[in-house]
């Protein structure tokens, strides 16, 4: 199909789009090739952002809302890569035109719940029109989705078992508001206890459930390092498992592999310190649920367009270690790191990287519609963030 556009940039002068837009348009030579625009509501905003860069792309002008605008800016555009949050505000106009017109639509949403509606509603049209459609192409949730498919490929090349992977977090950074925005409409959803459904990403009503992971303190032996349940641990959930249903659907073998996920605060760190940072993202999470709460987050926290400082974001940092077992004993250890700002600077370069992949239509497979980035780009996705400065191991940790 005939484009203006390689790739459009929608939400682009947001903090996280912004961030997108320098990434593309003022990074390496291969950046350069591609057809940019950017694309928001705010003239002046865009323009402004565009005679920045040393690259300057194109500025289209649709509102979220409009929908002539929307679908016109999606004719024009090959990939459009949302930065937009949140996204159960307003990503669906969008996702519903690149369904319709059979583009590819990738963004950074943890958005579960909303994902799940727009399967619901979504899913037939893009199949029909030949449109691949990749949320969770950020931090949430390339990390827990392409490490799962590292360990489960590299296991079934080295004839090894595996009927559990735990994902390990240690991360440090800082909070922008579109993400804080995001999780505050999230909060809002009164059908949230899907968010704990393993299914929910997965329709197939013959597709087994998996238990929900314990809210609890845990110990692993093999880390020596206490944790606790990660915050995203139920949508990396949700994402391994509708990967995995993918991979049956294209006849892939798949094994019965449970999934959780945790955050661990180094081995110096006691069970008392970790049952307190416990308590505290407890707390957080309470004042979430209520309507004041809610309100005093709005109040205190970052506001959509503003970011972490300059110096928050040159100390952040994240590592994440997947191990693969088999009736309690590690088999398999993946490992994956990069400096920078995981709900920023990270997201972006993943985002940004997918996008680019698709842009120069390296799909992995035959398959249409609502795709994780694993299925969509296996390991070519990983080859790209190895060049974009992240650090992957994968072996073997079974006793022989």
């Amino acid at each position: 199909m005939n484009h203006d556009f390689d790739i459009t940039i929608y939400g682009a002068t947001g903090f996280t789009g912004t961030l997108a837009t320098r990434y593309l348009s003022d990074g390496a030579v291969d950046h350069n090739e591609l057809k940019l625009a950017i694309a928001g509501r705010n003239q002046e905003k865009l323009s402004a952002l565009a005679a920045s860069c040393a690259n300057q792309p194109t500025v289209i002008v649709a509102a979220s809302a409009d929908l002539d605008a929307v679908d016109e800016m999606v004719r024009r555009s090959k990939i459009v890569l949302n930065f937009a949050g949140p996204f159960a505000l307003y990503a669906e106009h969008i996702i519903a035109a690149c369904a319709r017109q059979g583009r590819t639509y990738l963004d950074i949403t943890g958005e579960s719940p909303f994902v799940r509606k727009m399967l619901a509603k979504y899913q037939d049209a893009a199949e029909a029109s030949g449109a691949r459609l990749i949320p969770f192409s950020g931090f949430d949730s390339v990390p827990a989705d392409l490490m799962a498919q590292l360990a489960l490929e590299f296991a079934a090349a080295t004839q090894l078992k595996l009927d559990r992977l735990s994902a390990y977090y240690e991360l440090q950074g800082g909070l922008n508001g579109g993400t804080l925005a995001s999780i505050l409409e999230i909060s809002r959803d009164t059908s949230i206890p899907t968010l704990f459904d393993s299914k929910m990403l997965v329709l197939d009503p013959s597709w087994p459930s998996v238990p929900p992971q314990k809210l609890t303190l845990h110990y692993e032996p093999y880390l020596k390092s206490w944790s606790i349940p990660f915050v995203m641990a139920a949508v990396n959930q949700a994402v391994f498992q509708r990967s995995q249903w993918l991979r049956h659907r294209l006849g892939q073998p798949v094994t019965k592999t449970r999934y959780d996920e945790h955050q661990c605060f180094g081995q110096k760190m006691s069970a008392l310190k970790c049952l307190g940072a416990a308590a505290v993202l407890g707390t957080l999470g309470s004042l979430t649920t209520g309507t004041i709460g809610r309100k005093i987050l709005q109040k205190i926290g970052p506001k959509p367009g503003e970011g972490p400082s300059a110096t928050v974001q040159s100390h952040a940092w994240f590592r994440a270690q997947m191990l693969g077992s088999l009736d309690g004993k590690p088999q398999v250890l993946v490992t994956m790191s990069r400096k920078g700002d995981p709900g920023n600077e990270i997201t972006i370069t993943m985002a940004c990287e997918a996008a680019k992949l698709a842009a120069e239509d390296k799909f992995s497979t035959r398959l249409c519609g609502f795709l994780t980035p694993s299925v969509a780009f296996s390991g070519d996705l990983k080859n790209r963030l190895e060049k974009a400065g992240f650090r992957f191991t994968i072996q073997s940790i079974g006793k022989k």
